[in-house]
């Protein structure tokens, strides 16, 4: 025998000591049923829980009980609106069958102990001993349930029980609001550095929101998102600036990304606390992806934009079949000499009833309800049929670009028609060219991605539209290789103003000729502006300078006039 073996022995019982404290600290009760008459007997009874008021009036080491029983008595403290499912699915019979089809029986019931709302998980399942036993677990999962298992903030649950009981003392002269944010390119940060460094902007993002907002309570309900309650005192527009501009670095390389705010002002206590929660993400959810904006507060405007979303959506499909949407274009010219270049295929919608109604307030309404790719393949067939009847009538073919959202990348239909449009026609790519934009790019996954590069495989054109709207990234430069560089507006409206803006756009330019891009300017409207780019190496010009958006038959009447 090896005398150097250790003795292990010791380690392979657990001590009663430390077996009593496990069981105490994870479970209320640990019961056998069985089955042939519903008889329960406890196996562990835990003194304090979710359910020690249960041994004030029931003694689990007393004439062994009736399962039956036993629920009746649970049925008493469980919250109303679970009344009736409960009774009805705690028979025997019931969990017998479930057992037998599943494996074993798992339902989360909420109860009433001391005033307290509480979430109690039962488990049910064979006793591998015994054929005519089950084996039941029961132990208050409320912590789990109210807490973020990853930052240890309060969970929805949690966050909404904290301020039902805060609002329930709050003195009527304290002003309170609700805060709820969103990480605005966190998908970005998640593809670029990787889910290990999307979990520490989650962790970056708590930080600065406790320390700016200074909140009584924090929740994480999902993913990048936070809920705050916060002393109005602390909503300053210097705050939410600087919410606005946070960055993340790792290495030589950084990502700047914004924290965006719905806000909701708690001015009755009637009003239900989800609804409160609700309105506060409506809020921030009609910041547009382009806006400029880091905070919106919720208010009838902001209801009634959201009313108006649900209308348009409702409205679209019969809008599409009645001719109500129409395709413009937007000229692009050279910023040599002026002439026409190119074309922007812009969508506007002629309403029956209510008229012109601006795309800023019924796209943002089809992408979240997933129509959008139903306009942007009226856009691409309206572009086809232009260049179609010009090429029968030996006019000359203007090269146009349709704008793709996030969306329809997830769109197998509309790709599969979009590349077969190139496939058919090897000619398209000189007239047909694709727009997406920066933050649609950076939420394209791999299989999305994939489109990208096989119109790009086929010789398309691909634009980098709204380059520097406000969540900008080298990153998207080095990770696609695009044609056209298109420079937000925001930028081109600082030429004359900020002379910091003007070295960013005259470095961007040059940035994109080394990478092989050509850049356009959108929303060039002014002489100053104009002299400016040209000057800085500027390809193409956009804006109302030199052209508005127009009809199908004006754009034509431009073009015939350059021949």
């Amino acid at each position: 025998m090896d005398q150097t073996r250790k003795d292990t022995s010791k380690y392979k019982q657990i001590p009663a000591s430390v077996w009593n404290a496990v069981m105490n600290q994870g479970f209320d009760f640990v019961f056998r049923i069985h089955v042939p008459d519903g008889i329960m007997s406890f196996a562990h009874a835990c003194e304090s829980g979710a359910l020690v008021d249960y041994r004030r009036s029931f003694d689990p080491y007393a004439e062994a009980p009736d399962f039956s029983d036993f629920c009746k008595m649970m049925l008493d403290r469980t919250v109303d609106e679970e009344k009736d499912p409960f009774r009805d699915q705690t028979r025997l019979e019931y969990i017998r069958r479930e057992v037998a089809d599943r494996g074993d029986y798992v339902r989360t019931v909420h109860i009433i102990v001391d005033g307290e709302r509480k979430s109690v998980n039962i488990r049910i399942f064979p006793d591998p001993s015994d054929p005519e036993m089950l084996i039941g677990i029961m132990f208050d999962v409320s912590a789990f349930l109210d807490h973020d298992w990853m930052t240890d903030e309060y969970a929805r649950i949690g966050f909404v029980k904290k301020i039902r009981d805060f609002l329930k003392e709050k003195p009527e002269d304290r002003n309170v609001s609700l805060v709820y944010t969103n990480v605005k390119g966190f998908k970005a940060i998640n593809d670029l550095f990787g889910e290990q460094s999307g979990d520490m902007v989650i962790f970056h993002t708590r930080d600065r929101l406790r320390e700016i907002l200074d909140p009584i309570f924090i929740g994480r309900p999902e993913g990048d998102h936070f809920i705050l309650l916060v002393n109005d005192e602390s909503l300053t527009e210097e705050n939410f600036n600087i919410l606005g501009a946070q960055t993340y670095s790792e290495g030589d390389r950084q990502y700047d990304f914004s924290i965006r705010a719905g806000i909701y002002h708690v001015t009755s206590r009637d009003v239900p606390i989800r609804k409160m929660i609700d309105r506060a993400r409506l809020a921030e959810r009609s910041l547009s992806e382009t806006s400029v904006r880091t905070y919106m507060i919720y208010d009838d405007k902001v209801r009634a934009s959201y009313i108006n979303r649900q209308k348009y959506s409702s409205e679209m499909s019969s809008a599409l079949e009645s001719n109500e949407f129409k395709a413009y274009f937007q000229p692009i010219v050279n910023a040599a000499d002026h002439s026409v270049a190119s074309a922007e295929a812009l969508i506007r919608w002629q309403h029956k009833d209510i008229g012109m109604i601006s795309p800023g307030e019924f796209i943002p309404a089809f992408e979240s309800s997933g129509q959008i790719s139903a306009l942007d393949r009226f856009m691409i067939d309206r572009v086809t049929d232009l260049n179609g009847r010009r090429k029968a009538a030996g006019s000359p073919l203007i090269t146009c670009a349709v704008n793709l959202s996030r969306i329809d990348f997830y769109n197998n239909s509309l790709m599969d028609h979009l590349l077969s449009i190139y496939e058919k026609d090897h000619s398209a790519t000189d007239w047909l060219r694709v727009e997406v934009t920066e933050s649609a790019y950076a939420d394209l996954e791999n299989n999305a991605s994939d489109y990208l590069e096989k119109l790009k495989s086929l010789g398309v054109k691909i634009l980098l539209d709204d380059f520097g709207s406000g969540m900008s990234s080298l990153s998207t430069l080095e990770n696609f290789d695009f044609d056209i560089v298109k420079l937000d507006m925001g930028f081109i409206r600082k030429i004359g103003i900020i002379d910091k803006a003007e070295m960013i756009i005259k470095s961007t330019i040059d940035l994109s000729h080394a990478l092989g891009a050509k850049v356009t300017a959108e929303g060039v409207e002014t002489k100053e502006q104009l002299d400016f780019l040209s000057r800085a190496g500027c390809d193409y010009i956009q804006g109302y300078y030199f052209y508005k958006p127009v009809p199908e038959d004006e754009l034509e009447k431009i073009l015939d006039r350059e021949i």
